[in-house]
């Protein structure tokens, strides 16, 4: 299902995951939420803020930007990984996965801001507008499964 999956890892911490329309999962939460209103109010400011945001190029000592921006970056295993961080620079998503080439982390970003803003346009037709399929709709169901 492609949407925006919640669940609780094995510390009781609320998390996301959002996955595209194959199922892959293609970004998830920057952190574990206390609370899972609060990680839903997340996954909808990632949904708001994400899809016309800037890219921005960073290097390991790099400081961190004036968000909300998707910055992109290799990694310690010299894989490319992308960040998306609010306007205060906190991580609210970040890749699930590394990529081979700095071509291919800015199209995965490209690719998450189009899924982005086909779930927003869902929300603003009609949908509850935060970005995520509520488990009454066929959302998860908690405990880290999936409807």
């Amino acid at each position: 299902m492609k949407g925006f999956n919640f669940y609780q890892d094995k510390s009781l911490q609320w998390r996301w995951r959002l996955k595209d329309g194959n199922g892959a999962v293609v970004a998830d939460s920057g952190e574990g939420y206390n609370d899972r209103k609060d990680c839903e109010k997340g996954a909808a400011l990632f949904t708001t803020l994400g899809p016309n945001a800037p890219e921005r190029k960073v290097s390991g000592t790099e400081e961190s930007g004036n968000g909300p921006e998707w910055e992109y970056f290799r990694d310690r295993a010299d894989e490319w990984r992308w960040r998306f961080q609010a306007k205060n620079n906190k991580i609210l998503a970040d890749s699930s996965e590394g990529y081979s080439s700095e071509y291919n982390v800015k199209r995965a970003i490209q690719n998450v801001k189009s899924l982005l803003r086909e779930i927003g346009n869902q929300n603003s037709s009609g949908n509850n507008g935060g970005g995520y399929i509520p488990p009454s709709q066929g959302g998860s169901t908690g405990g880290g499964r999936f409807a």
